[in-house]
């Protein structure tokens, strides 16, 4: 009996692993491109310091998917005279590729966004999308770049959201 638990158990992981390793597969056309996307968002909030914020946070990030199709990112962000640049390497990103598609989902303390990247058919362009959101009845708390923690206190607001790719490694010196 414990001999086909153990069978049981290989074949799952077998077929988690093959459909897993087709589902993040990169598209052929994705591979070797740099992308870059663009956005501000503003949550009024109140801080853990009994401020307010009410300040658009800007923040541009960018991705590459190498000739292996790993993604590489960085993420830029200034809120006002804060900026905070973060670097990540394959398997710390929380983007991955699915068709035609990017998506990641960034955690809060409270609540996330989910960030969504729609490429055409030649990965030569792309539209963007940010949902940013909360438990139902619950505000979204997050870290401000100031390193206090803010709880929202009014409603979300995404604007200028732009997308573009191009060839080669943007990482590249």
């Amino acid at each position: 009996m414990a001999g086909w638990k153990i069978r049981k158990l290989t074949v799952l992981t077998t077929v988690a692993t093959v459909i897993g390793g087709a589902v993040d597969a990169a598209p052929q056309q994705a591979l070797n491109k740099s992308v870059r996307v663009s956005f501000s968002v503003t949550i009024p909030a109140r801080g853990s310091d009994g401020s307010t914020q009410a300040n658009p946070r800007a923040v541009s990030r960018t991705f590459y998917i190498s000739s292996q199709g790993r993604v590489f990112a960085r993420a830029d962000r200034r809120v006002g005279r804060n900026q905070q640049t973060k670097e990540k390497g394959p398997g710390e990103t929380n983007m991955r590729l699915s068709g035609n598609s990017m998506v990641g989902v960034m955690p809060m303390p409270s609540g996330a966004s989910q960030l969504t990247i729609d490429f055409d058919p030649s990965f030569s362009s792309c539209t963007a999308r940010l949902i940013v959101g909360a438990e139902r009845g619950k505000p979204i708390v997050y870290k401000g770049l100031d390193g206090n923690t803010y709880t929202q206190t009014g409603p979300v607001q995404v604007s200028g959201v732009s997308c573009s790719v191009s060839a080669g490694n943007a990482f590249a010196s």
